[in-house]
């Protein structure tokens, strides 16, 4: 059975949307894409969401980014509390199942355990959900299972604890398996 293009935005609720101008914490609609491939005019994408947060609340910066592409977010002890955080969010149209992969890695000093925390967790219209929650090692990959769907919505979530002393780097991605 052939999917109607959803997109190039949307979420659940609103399946055809067009890509806002301005992304920032308001953004509650994500790029569609076509399982891990290009559709013929939209490149794959994500909205990835780092954030730190400083003695004034959360510092946030988002951003799209595509498959492969590594995003960052470092500590500044004594400016901020020790938790770098990158989020991972996108929509997709799938026929079959497919595999994306989590990938992160810390440098830096940890705090007390648990050193981090992981998690994913995945909605379709058609039903289905799934969810995983992890305290990971330093660096990794973790491989995100996607039911075939009309419209699925993915949220992928690495979260680190530094200390009070030197800064902590999370650098995360999402890519193709090999």
């Amino acid at each position: 059975m052939a999917i109607l293009r959803a997109g190039p935005w949307g979420n659940l609720n609103d399946l055809h949307k067009d890509e806002p101008a301005i992304i920032d914490e308001n953004t509650d609609i994500y790029p569609v894409n076509c399982a891990l491939g290009d559709w013929p005019n939209q490149t794959w994408a994500c909205v990835a969401e780092t954030v730190a947060w400083n003695w004034e609340g959360p510092n946030y910066i988002f951003s799209k980014v595509g498959l492969g592409e590594e995003v960052s977010r470092s500590t500044v002890p004594a400016l901020q509390r020790y938790t770098p955080v990158v989020t991972f969010k996108f929509c997709y149209q799938a026929t079959d199942e497919f595999n994306i992969n989590l990938n992160w890695s810390f440098t830096g000093s940890f705090n007390e355990e648990p050193n981090s925390n992981l998690s994913w967790s995945y909605s379709t219209i058609d039903g289905d959900q799934d969810s995983y929650l992890n305290t990971p090692a330093d660096s990794g990959t973790e491989i995100i299972v996607l039911p075939k769907a009309t419209l699925g919505i993915v949220t992928a979530y690495v979260q680190g604890y530094g200390t009070d002393v030197d800064p902590l780097t999370l650098t995360a991605s999402l890519s193709k398996p090999a």
